[in-house]
């Protein structure tokens, strides 16, 4: 029996670190997207970083999108700032503005910082088309100036709300839905670049937020599986270290 001691301390050993390791493994590993894309319930800021394929503005900064929730009357307000030689216009498209929200339509759009932008929808299921982008259910500025137009602006706010039932700003950013060739979005904004060089300048095109924010994500929440096995690792080691503990006296 003394003999065999030793290999059973062994295999104590083996099984709690595994359990360890697997139960840490398993946190890390958490998907991403069960998270919401910022971390901030109440302020996030998303960067516009890509053009769909027709506007040939490629990938870069293009702006961002700020999303601020006043927690006393459950309104959000949104605001569009372009980068340099952009502008928000409406060519077409159901508005200026497309995004997706997980409240089934029915959104309050409205207060624009303008008046040369107005109006919006906001339908129940994802019927209104960006092209390359996919589908939202919501638009804002279903008017506002055109491309050649002396109106247009660099930066655009507006506030949305539905009643108490808008209590995060990621109610506001989910990805458009079926998607579009040209790559995830969870904000778009119809633009003009004014610019007289660089990709797409002169041209007129959609851009989104694919999904960068300034602020890191929220860490995963660990499943209850990887909690039971870190659990068994972490007894496992306790129990090694009281036997060796007992076992010197």
């Amino acid at each position: 029996m003394a003999m065999l001691r030793p290999v059973k301390r062994k295999l104590l050993v083996s099984v709690a670190a595994t359990a360890l390791i697997l139960g840490l493994g398993a946190m890390l590993v958490t998907p991403a997207s069960a998270t919401p894309i910022c971390a901030s319930s109440t302020d996030c800021t998303l960067t516009l970083d890509t053009g769909n394929g027709g506007s040939g503005f490629g990938t870069g900064n293009f702006g961002t999108v700020h999303l601020v929730l006043n927690p006393v009357t459950d309104v959000v307000t949104v605001t569009v700032s372009l980068a340099s030689g952009f502008k928000i216009i409406d060519t077409g498209f159901p508005g200026s503005f497309g995004f997706t929200d997980n409240l089934g339509g029915g959104l309050t759009i409205g207060n624009f910082s303008s008046a040369f932008y107005s109006d919006s929808l906001s339908h129940a299921t994802n019927d209104l088309h960006f092209d390359g982008f996919g589908f939202v259910n919501d638009a804002g500025a279903t008017t506002g100036p055109s491309a050649g137009s002396a109106n247009a602006l660099q930066q655009v706010s507006f506030t949305v709300s539905k009643g108490s039932s808008l209590t995060d700003v990621n109610d506001l950013l989910n990805l458009a839905n079926p998607a579009g060739g040209d790559g995830l979005a969870y904000f778009i904004v119809d633009a003009f670049n004014s610019n007289t060089s660089g990709p797409g300048a002169g041209r007129t095109g959609l851009i989104t937020g694919s999904g960068i924010t300034t602020s890191p994500p929220p860490r995963p929440t660990p499943e209850p599986a990887s909690l039971v096995l870190l659990g068994v690792g972490l007894l496992g080691m306790g129990g090694i270290g009281w036997r060796k503990r007992r076992n010197a006296k």
